[in-house]
C-alpha cells in the first residue's frame, strides 16, 4: 500500500477574551472546549489595557470583549479596542443591564453581541465562526474593489475634495497632508473659512476603509462647510453635524473629528473634538493636550459636542492635529510609532516651516516602518503661530 499523503494540520484559531469575571472566563473556556471541532488558542486578559497589549504583541482571529471592565466602561471600551483591532473582528459580551450599549457597539462595527447567561456552546461557536468568515469575505471583496477601475476613479474624485493649498492667515503658517493606505481614504482634513475672518482647521477619521467611509467623509466635509457659513460656535457646528450624520450612518460607520477655529484678531484657538485628540506645543517645550470633548460623530444623534474655552496663542506655539495612523504605525518588530515620538520630532523641527515639519514626520514614519505599505491612513496638519501685530 502507498503511504497516505501528509495532510496539512488545521490552523489553530486564536481567540482573545477580554473579561474580568473569572466565572465568565471559565464558562467561555468550557463552552469552546465542548463544541469547537478544531484546535484553538484562548488568550485571556482581565483589563482593557492588558487586552490592548496582547493585541499589540500577538495576532488574533477574533476578540471576545466584555464592555464593563475595571479600567473601562461601556462604548468607550469598544471604541478603544476597535481603534486598535484593525481587521480583527470583535464580538461583544453583554450583561443584561448593558444590552442596549452592546447593540450600539454592533452598530459601530462589532460583529455580534452575546448576552451572558444566555450563551450555549452552539451559539458561541456559531457567532465566532460567522464573525471570522464575514471578515474574511469583506477583506477579499475589498481586495477586488481596490483593483477596480471604479476605485481608481473614486480616488481621483476624492483627491479633489482635499485642500489644494493652505489658507493665508495673518500671523500663521499652516500646512496639511494626507497619505492614504488604500485607493480611497477614510481620513479627512480641511481648512474652512469661518465667520469673523477666522479659519477652521479640521482633521477626521471615518471608521474602516473603502468606498463607504470615503462617501461618509465627503458628507462630513459638506456638512461642516455648510454649517460654518452661518455658525461661528465650534460646539454648535459639531453638534449639528453629528445630528445630520447620525441620520445617515446606517452602515454602522462613525467619524472621529477635531475642529479648531483660528482667530487672527484675538490670537486664540477654540477647539472641539468628537473622539479625536490633538496637541498644542509651546516654545518652552511644554505640551497642552487637547482631549476629546465627546463621543465620535454618528454614534448617537442626541450627543452634544462641547468646545473648550478659547486658548491664547503665543509666538512659537504649534498646533498639531493628526489621525491615529501616525501613533499606531508599526515597525518591523510590531512596535508602535507612538505619539511621544511624533511630538519630539515636531519640537526638534519647530523652527522649520509647517510644510517641512510634516515632510520630516512623514520621512521618520517611513524609516520607522522600514518603508512598508501603510496599514492605516495618515493625516497630519501643522499650524504654527508666528505672532506679530494684527490689524
Amino acid at each position: 500500500m502507498k503511504p497516505d499523503r501528509a495532510k496539512a494540520e488545521p490552523q489553530s484559531v486564536r481567540i482573545l477574551l477580554v473579561e474580568d469575571d473569572p466565572d465568565d472566563v471559565w464558562v467561555m473556556r468550557n463552552l469552546l472546549g465542548d463544541r469547537w471541532d478544531g484546535p484553538f488558542k484562548l488568550s485571556h486578559a482581565e483589563l482593557l489595557s492588558a487586552g490592548l497589549e496582547r493585541l499589540a504583541d500577538c495576532a488574533f482571529d477574533i476578540i471576545l470583549l466584555d464592555l464593563s471592565l475595571p479600567d473601562s466602561q461601556g462604548l468607550e471600551t469598544f471604541f478603544s479596542m476597535h481603534a486598535h483591532a484593525g481587521d480583527v473582528p470583535i464580538v461583544v459580551l453583554s450583561g443584561y443591564n448593558d444590552e442596549s450599549t452592546a447593540v450600539k457597539a454592533v452598530q459601530a462595527g462589532a460583529q455580534d453581541y452575546l448576552v451572558k447567561g444566555q450563551v450555549d456552546d452552539n451559539l458561541l461557536v456559531r457567532s465566532i465562526r460567522y464573525a471570522i468568515e464575514r471578515t474574511r469575505r469583506h477583506k477579499a471583496e475589498a481586495a477586488l474593489r481596490d483593483a477596480s477601475e471604479e476605485f481608481r476613479a473614486a480616488k481621483e474624485i476624492q483627491q479633489r475634495l482635499f485642500p489644494s493649498a493652505p489658507p493665508v492667515l495673518p500671523g500663521f503658517d499652516i500646512a496639511g497632508a494626507l497619505y492614504p493606505a488604500k485607493a480611497t481614504a477614510g481620513d479627512y482634513f480641511d481648512f474652512i473659512p469661518m465667520l469673523d475672518n477666522c479659519v477652521g482647521v479640521v482633521v477626521g477619521d471615518v471608521s474602516s476603509h473603502g468606498i463607504g467611509p470615503a462617501l461618509l467623509m465627503s458628507e462630513t466635509r459638506a456638512c461642516l462647510r455648510t454649517l460654518a457659513l452661518g455658525l461661528g460656535d465650534v460646539g454648535e457646528i459639531l453638534t449639528r453635524a453629528n445630528q445630520m450624520l447620525s441620520a445617515d450612518t446606517h452602515d454602522f460607520h462613525f467619524v472621529t473629528l477635531a475642529l479648531a477655529r483660528l482667530d487672527p484678531v484675538r490670537c486664540e484657538v477654540v477647539y472641539g473634538s468628537a473622539g479625536q485628540r490633538s496637541y498644542l506645543l509651546h516654545a518652552d517645550r511644554s505640551v497642552t493636550v487637547l482631549d476629546s470633548t465627546s463621543l465620535p460623530l454618528g454614534v448617537d444623534a442626541a450627543i452634544r459636542v462641547p468646545a473648550n474655552p478659547p486658548l491664547p496663542l503665543r509666538p512659537g506655539d504649534i498646533l498639531l492635529l493628526l489621525t491615529d495612523g501616525v501613533a499606531e504605525a508599526e515597525s518591523a518588530g510590531r512596535q508602535p510609532f507612538g505619539v511621544g515620538r511624533a511630538l519630539e520630532l515636531v519640537q526638534a523641527c519647530c523652527d522649520e516651516p509647517a510644510e517641512q515639519i510634516i515632510a520630516a514626520l512623514r520621512h521618520e514614519l517611513a524609516e520607522f516602518c522600514a518603508n512598508q505599505p501603510l496599514q492605516d491612513d495618515v493625516t497630519i496638519v501643522v499650524v504654527k503661530y508666528l505672532g506679530g501685530e494684527q490689524e
